[in-house]
């Protein structure tokens, strides 16, 4: 007997009509305009991997992000063990080392002017290269989510011992975005995929466009040359 396909959602039999996902999921017609995923931007419902979990800002989260997402500090550093050695390894260090904290949307939203996941502060002496002070990473984020927002704020961190050479806001984000593709690419999996897409994508005139003018920039650079170009010069090739 054929298998009747079924809704990932609801778990309903599609029928006649339905719809493919950027998850490649089928999904119902009814359920296709069900609240979406804060973090991933899937249908929830259900009692499956869509299951919808209301956090307490109201943001609504489906139970595939929900797994090991970091929604307090003791998920913190499990992400930090997969996302510090990975940069290490392509030679992107801060200059000293610096506590992550969680902040909650409206503490974020208040911090940023851009709506970002993430934001981090240094302090200028005078003597010596900047000291990174803060690094603060929106609160609820998945693994995979909060692993990019945490490479892109640890290369803000590592920008600042580089040559200070005047780089526009453009080229700056540019270079953390690239960074954070890294990550994501060396993670895998479909919301890593998701992201990079978005990335790609994004209509932003600084981020959106800066990720891309990096990557046509480091074209056919390994990570590791373009980690010791900009370490040497502070700009991007």
């Amino acid at each position: 007997m054929m298998k009747v396909p079924r809704c990932v959602v609801c778990d309903g039999a599609l029928g006649v009509s339905w719809v493919v996902d950027h998850f490649d999921e089928a999904v119902c017609r009814r359920c296709s305009t069900a609240e979406q995923c804060f973090a991933c931007q899937a249908n929830t419902g259900g009692a499956g991997v869509r299951a919808a979990t209301t956090l307490a800002d109201g943001r609504v989260r489906c139970a595939r992000c929900s797994r090991g997402a970091v929604d307090d500090r003791t998920a913190i550093g499990p992400v930090v063990q997969l996302v510090r050695p990975f940069l290490h390894s392509l030679g992107l260090r801060l200059p000293n080392r610096v506590r992550v904290d969680l902040l909650p949307p409206d503490e974020m939203a208040r911090r940023t002017q851009h709506g970002g996941q993430g934001f981090t502060t240094w302090v200028v002496t005078g003597i010596g290269p900047p000291t990174v002070a803060e690094m603060a990473i929106l609160q609820g984020l998945p693994p995979t989510r909060f692993g990019a927002t945490l490479a892109h704020e640890m290369a803000h961190g590592w920008l600042t011992g580089c040559p200070d050479v005047g780089r526009s806001s453009r080229e700056e984000e540019g270079l953390c975005e690239l960074v954070a593709s890294w990550w994501l690419e060396h993670r895998g999996g479909r919301l890593a995929t998701f992201a990079l897409d978005g990335m790609h994508r994004s209509p932003d005139p600084v981020y959106g466009e800066g990720f891309r003018l990096a990557v046509r920039a480091t074209a056919g650079m390994t990570p590791e040359a373009v980690v010791a170009h900009v370490s040497r010069t502070g700009r991007l090739p």
